[in-house]
């Protein structure tokens, strides 16, 4: 019963049956059509239906007002003898679902004509492709989802107008590369002129201006950009347009082409009415043995797509540090902001919730707090809009997992993604994994000395070496340490290792303030579950650094496969070290938090050591 059936998004809603015009209703009922086309082929329950449809404001009748509108929709779409089974509109218990098959959608249509162009252009047919972005362009009928409220057919209409214009200038440059750059300037004078800070435009009308032989024109096109954005946005133009300017200024024709992801970068970095955003921390003072991680972290990212890049490694590790440090560095080489969230996995405040990371992340790119969605998806999808056409740095500090990260992720190609989290994000796409690890015994000497004072230090050689072991070479301990000589004077460096002697003393010795290695530890181990906290307790009694399998299942007397995936699963969580396969390790304070927590469970630290030692003795 579908045959004949279309459907067009890209202007008014506006449903034809083999030409014949059908009556969708008023803006309301249209509105849930157009929530059910966009997740085509997908179920959507009433909760997401009545959110796209009313945002913050349901009416009072609930889920109760859609059938009200499904049916007439029903009616008018499926025609007549059309049963339930044979209806675009499936439903089930909770949900309905727009079956796209044999629909003619305009949006699909406009899919397969921007890939034909985009496939002619590759090839070196600009012929063929103006053609098929002509086709694309004209099935646009005006602004996509005119009229319908509600904020996902906001945020599709901010997407597809977006990807109206990248179609535009494609189209503009394939008829500059047919020579036929005249027909081009009445329309790009037009683009530049609704956004004059564009510079993807910007740049392919110089092009056009220099083709005609209109050199001045186009030098002084580029001046009146870059003088607008320094007043405006206190910035200069980027690469795609520098560029433009030197090859028009040397009438260099063999750098008149832009290579394909410069001019990504370019279509991402649009700048704004404001200047971009930058919520970085203040740098928190000098590293030290993290050269060849900084290096791996601002080395340049492959263009045209999204680069993240994970840090993990166990509490006090440096991090943040580092990751901040990365982003200051880099921090140039996004024009349209350089964002910050503070996760708080591990925190004694409340942890962050992607939707209030997402609504953060909007409000710091300019959105109202009234004008935003509580629904997961729907932030999602604002989101992802939003920086389709950006270039941003997001870093996301003390992330707990994968489904905390995936919804922030930026749609703008050329964006870069620092994750930094204790945990291993083994189900997130990552370009890098990194893992850090404590500082060697000569970078945490000379971090300690930092901190100190050279001359302090220098008078005590052998003790400041000893300090510095005993705090592991972790930086959170390193600067906690040596935060407590700067305020006791008349304390030696020896002193403070003779305080922090043995297990009931080290790690009490190692708080300053709010900080605490012990803390930070305890903030870790509270995210573990039962059974992990009970395996971790016990490897704190084992007798030798390093061991392989065989000793914790003596200790925890349990199945050989199930005792290895729980060490697994504390190495992914940075309470172990993995050495090489089948063998592990504690870090020393890490351990020493591990015999304190055993200890104050006596019935089970007995019979774990006593098995431990059995097996170390042979016996």
């Amino acid at each position: 019963m579908r045959t004949g059936l279309r459907i067009a998004l890209l202007g008014p809603l506006r449903a034809w049956r083999d030409g014949t015009p059908l009556d969708l209703g008023p803006v309301r009922r249209q509105s849930v059509l157009a929530a059910l086309l966009l997740r085509a082929d997908i179920r959507v329950s009433h909760e997401q239906l009545i959110d796209d449809l009313w945002d913050e404001r349901p009416p009072g009748t609930g889920r109760k007002v859609l059938p009200s509108h499904i049916h007439p929709l029903r009616k008018a779409l499926d025609g007549a003898g059309a049963g339930p089974a044979e209806s675009v509109i499936r439903s089930g218990k909770g949900w309905y679902c727009f079956t796209g098959r044999g629909v003619r959608l305009d949006v699909s249509e406009l899919d397969v004509r921007a890939v034909e162009a985009q496939t002619a252009k590759a090839s070196g047919d600009a012929a063929t492709a103006v053609d098929r972005y002509t086709e694309a362009l004209a099935l646009f009928r005006g602004e996509p989802l005119t009229g319908l409220p509600g904020q996902r057919a906001q945020a599709e209409r901010r997407r597809l107008l977006e990807r109206r214009l990248c179609l535009r200038l494609e189209r503009l440059e394939c008829l500059v590369l047919l020579g036929r750059s005249a027909e081009t300037l009445d329309e790009l004078a037009a683009l530049s002129a609704s956004d004059p800070l564009d510079e993807s435009v910007l740049a392919l009308h110089m092009r056009a201006l220099y083709a005609g032989g209109r050199q001045a024109e186009a030098l002084n096109a580029y001046e009146r950009l870059r003088i607008r954005l320094r007043d405006e946005l206190g910035v200069d133009p980027g690469p795609a347009a520098r560029r433009m300017y030197e090859a028009v200024l040397n009438q260099d024709d063999d750098r008149l082409v832009v290579p394909a992801a410069e001019r990504a970068s370019a279509l991402g970095t649009r700048p704004r009415s404001r200047p971009p955003v930058n919520e970085l921390p203040g740098d928190g003072g000098r590293l030290f043995g993290r050269e060849d991680e900084l290096a791996l972290l601002t080395a340049p990212a492959a263009p045209g797509s999204v680069s993240i890049v994970t840090v993990d490694g166990p509490a006090g590790v440096g991090k943040s540090a580092l990751v901040v440090r990365a982003a200051r560095e880099i921090g140039a080489d996004y024009p349209d902001g350089c964002l910050y969230v503070d996760l708080r996995a591990h925190s004694t405040r409340r942890r962050q919730s992607p939707e209030q990371a997402l609504q953060h992340l909007l409000r710091s790119l300019g959105a109202a707090r009234g004008e935003l969605p509580s629904d997961l998806d729907e932030l999602t999808s604002v989101w992802r809009a939003e920086t389709s056409r950006s270039r941003l740095l997001l870093v996301l500090d003390d992330a707990l997992d994968a489904d905390q990260v995936r919804p922030l992720l930026p749609a703008g190609a050329g964006s870069r993604v620092l994750v930094a989290g204790r945990r291993r994000l083994a189900g997130l796409d990552a370009d890098h994994r990194l893992t850090l690890e404590p500082l060697g015994p000569g970078d945490a000497a000379s971090l300690l000395t930092h901190i100190v004072g050279q001359e302090r230090a220098g008078r005590e050689p052998e003790a400041t070496r000893e300090l510095a072991g005993l705090c592991d070479g972790l930086p959170l301990a390193l600067r906690i340490a040596g935060s407590r000589l700067q305020n006791r004077g008349a304390w030696t460096v020896e002193y403070l290792v003779g305080r922090m002697a043995g297990d009931e003393h080290l790690l009490g010795e190692l708080a300053a303030g709010d900080r605490s290695v012990e803390s930070a530890f305890r903030l870790s181990y509270d995210q573990l579950t039962p059974e992990q906290q009970r395996a971790f307790r016990a490897l704190g009694l084992t007798p030798t650094v390093e061991f392989d399998l065989l000793t914790p299942v003596a200790m925890l007397d349990g199945p050989r496969h199930a005792t290895e995936g729980v060490l697994e699963d504390l190495v992914d969580a940075s309470f172990l070290q993995q050495p090489r396969p089948g063998r592990y390790r504690l870090h020393d304070l890490v351990r020493v938090h591990a015999r304190r927590l055993a200890q104050a469970v006596p019935a089970e630290a007995a019979p774990a050591r006593s098995a431990a030692l059995d097996l170390h003795l042979g016996l």
